[in-house]
């Protein structure tokens, strides 16, 4: 990349958010304190100024010390790799490419590309149901595979019960069952919250489509992610434990600070104190991660997630039809099956892949956000301009201070837009 000249002349905000609670699109337009440069800078030196800028100016208030970036342009282009700032551990560390991160919810797409290369396999349909799988949750036998995926199935979210947040936050090495994750939200467990209608994020719908890799692949879920996808695909820097994670893992993760007051979804009102308030100010990047099992407990870096976010996309795991099943979206506003967003209905869902309109970047992306009490890591996938960015910092802020996509994603994309850097044409 080097040889690129450009100047810097606006920077558009993009919030793209989707944690255990809540995804969420907001745009703005805005300006970073960052310097344009002229004529002298490329685009390499523009997007360290944005990573150094984010850790510069938002360190403090979202509790981070480190960020990585990978910018993927595609069409055989080199990739870009970013790092600024620190392990934040003592003696720390720069970050860098062996860097490692909690990437929360991107877990999901790993876990619906599972469930789908089991269809692709005749193993099942994504149109067979709860009931079809899993006979000990008869309350749920009519719910589809599909509606667990696209987040329009009837169940509520058992990481916002106030019982499995007392068991976290009591003990940062609490070893879940996925069955005592799920019992936790079980009607026929004795358990009353709302049923959820139209589209509701629930981590809970993935942890019962693990259950089902498991019953259709015969296989545990860390061995099938391991054997149908990681080996194949030559990921070696992606992990999953369903419990503790080996000292040879955690010792490439930076610190994971969780700052983040807000209360549990089902704390009773009026609600002041959060059930999880004892981990605030914490370092939890030793948890173990059984609490968040196949919705959110794989550890990576953002080369490996580019990678993953290309062969997704590049059908090198399943066919056409599956892929288009993936894609097929319904809105976050209806929890109806609709096109595509738009500028009336900017925020749908395919099957555990975040679509979003944003017109500041010209129409429509794929993304998600994948966040664990510690750490938060961010896919977006233009294929208009066959551009992949990924990135990943180390903290879980309080609520309404997350700007990671604003200032990281939403200036870097404006950065090769200004530069001239994007390809066209498609």
């Amino acid at each position: 990349m080097a040889g690129f000249i450009c100047i810097l002349r606006k920077q558009y905000r993009i919030v793209l958010n989707v944690s255990a609670a809540a995804f969420v699109l907001i745009a703005a337009i805005g300006l970073l304190s960052f310097p344009a440069r002229a004529g002298t800078d490329d685009v390499t030196t523009q997007l360290q100024l944005v990573l150094d800028s984010y850790i510069a100016e938002r360190g403090q208030v979202e509790g981070v010390s480190g960020v990585s970036l990978q910018v993927d342009l595609g069409g055989g282009k080199p990739v870009i790799a970013l790092f600024s700032g620190n392990n934040g551990l003592p003696g720390a560390l720069p970050i860098g490419p062996r860097t490692l991160f909690q990437i929360g919810s991107n877990t999901k797409h790993f876990t619906a590309a599972l469930i789908l290369m089991l269809e692709a396999a005749g193993k099942l349909t994504i149109d067979q149901t709860v009931g079809d799988w899993l006979q000990q949750y008869p309350a749920w036998k009519g719910v589809t595979i599909r509606s667990l995926l696209n987040m329009t199935s009837p169940i509520p979210n058992y990481s916002e019960t106030p019982e499995i947040g007392r068991l976290i936050a009591a003990d940062n090495h609490h070893q879940f069952t996925d069955q005592q994750l799920i019992a936790a939200v079980d009607p026929d467990n004795g358990k009353s919250f709302p049923t959820p209608t139209g589209w509701f994020y629930s981590n809970t719908n993935n942890i019962l489509a693990g259950l089902i890799i498991e019953a259709a692949s015969g296989m545990d879920y860390k061995t099938a992610l391991e054997t149908m996808i990681l080996k194949p695909l030559h990921l070696r820097d992606t992990f999953y434990s369903n419990g503790a994670y080996p000292p040879r893992v955690v010792a490439r993760e930076p610190r994971g600070l969780f700052e983040n007051a807000g209360c549990l979804l089902y704390q009773p009102e009026p609600c002041t104190v959060s059930t999880l308030a004892p981990l605030i100010g914490k370092d939890v990047h030793t948890q173990n991660m059984s609490w968040a099992g196949p919705a959110g407990a794989i550890v990576s870096n953002m080369n490996d997630l580019d990678l993953w976010i290309r062969a997704l996309f590049g059908l090198k795991l399943f066919p056409q039809q599956q892929l288009d099943e993936m894609t097929s979206i319904v809105s976050q506003k209806t929890g109806l099956a609709i096109t595509d967003v738009s500028a009336g209905d900017p925020r749908g869902f395919g099957l555990d892949l975040g679509r979003a309109y944003q017109e500041a970047f010209g129409g429509a992306v794929w993304f998600y956000q994948g966040t664990t009490l510690g750490f938060r890591a961010t896919f977006v996938y233009w294929p208009e301009y066959d551009l992949v960015m990924t990135t990943a910092t180390n903290s879980q802020p309080p609520d309404g201070e997350d700007e990671l996509n604003a200032l990281v994603v939403g200036s870097a994309f404006t950065v090769l837009k200004e530069c001239g850097a994007l390809k066209t044409g498609n």
